[in-house]
């Protein structure tokens, strides 16, 4: 096992984790109300600091959950960091605590 794949997340849940942590409510708030179109402009700017934060590039088992979940054989780290991305939405959906009140 490379040391890459022993210091960050190995799997999708502990990448979300790890984003999560890092990211202000006002931030978490903001990302769980995106619609499809204003996630993937986000995307353009974040998927950027998901790579170089979960070091995509070399982590294995983390684009090999990232695979799996998209059922495809192939995978660049950009498509990777956009699967998180929507997981990480997903997972403050689910939280039901993040809704903008206007």
């Amino acid at each position: 096992m490379n040391t890459i794949s022993k210091k960050f997340p190995r799997t999708i849940e502990a990448a979300v984790e790890k984003l999560l942590e890092d990211m202000s409510r006002r931030d978490q708030t903001r990302v769980a109300n995106m619609i499809e179109t204003k996630l993937v402009e986000f995307h353009i700017n974040y998927g950027i600091y998901i790579k170089n934060e979960l070091r995509l590039w070399g982590n294995e088992p983390l684009m090999e959950a990232c695979k799996e979940l998209a059922g495809v054989d192939r995978l660049s780290p950009d498509q990777a960091s956009y699967i998180i991305l929507k997981e990480l939405q997903d997972k403050l959906l689910q939280s039901d605590v993040l809704r903008v009140v206007k």
